[in-house]
């Protein structure tokens, strides 16, 4: 199935959720972090949950992450050039809506790129090999092509793995792993 058709399914599927589900599946989700990677003294870049799109919940993972001793930095999305820039996200930190009614941080120092050892990457669906479904412009490819080697991709997903996407292409970026309710997967690049 290509990216569109899938793009459509799984909006209605996540928008389907009712609250108490969406709650059981992130909770499986936390867990599978938990036990499958070590925050303490690294870096991860993270997003802030769309709650109107029925987005995952990231600030359990971000507050969790903080406590084990691990630094977040949170995106912040320029509309002009569609690309992505991080504050450090601390007990200070501010938050607003932007005009697309994406949660972003006001303030917090900025962070270079080739600083993450992870990015929680957001995403509709994954597929078995790695590749995922997101909103369709690109920005968080464009992103990921500029991260440093190192840098490991971690999708979350409220949903199980799907078959190969058809319409995959050089600019997709595929991740090193993908956890949903069921498990943590690992993918070979």
């Amino acid at each position: 199935m290509d990216k569109k058709s899938l793009r459509g399914i799984y909006f209605e599927k996540r928008k389907a959720l009712t609250l108490n589900d969406k709650l059981i599946l992130e909770e499986s989700i936390v867990y599978h972090l938990v036990d499958n990677f070590s925050f303490s003294g690294k870096v991860f870049s993270c997003f802030l949950p769309i709650l109107s799109k029925n987005e995952i919940d990231t600030w359990v993972v971000i507050n969790k992450i903080c406590v084990d001793g691990g630094k977040i930095g949170l995106t912040v999305w320029n509309m002009k050039t569609d690309t992505l820039t991080h504050r450090l996200y601390s007990e200070n930190s501010k938050i607003e809506l932007n005009s697309f009614g994406i949660p972003e941080p006001i303030n917090g120092e900025m962070m270079p790129i080739d600083e993450f050892d992870y990015v929680i990457v957001p995403l509709l669906v994954a597929d078995i090999n790695g590749h995922r479904v997101g909103y369709g412009k690109g920005v968080y490819d464009r992103f990921l092509s500029s991260c440093s080697k190192n840098t490991k991709f971690i999708g979350l997903s409220l949903f199980d793995l799907v078959a190969p996407i058809d319409d995959i292409n050089v600019l997709d970026i595929p991740l090193d792993a993908c956890i949903t309710p069921a498990k943590c997967i690992f993918f070979e690049k």
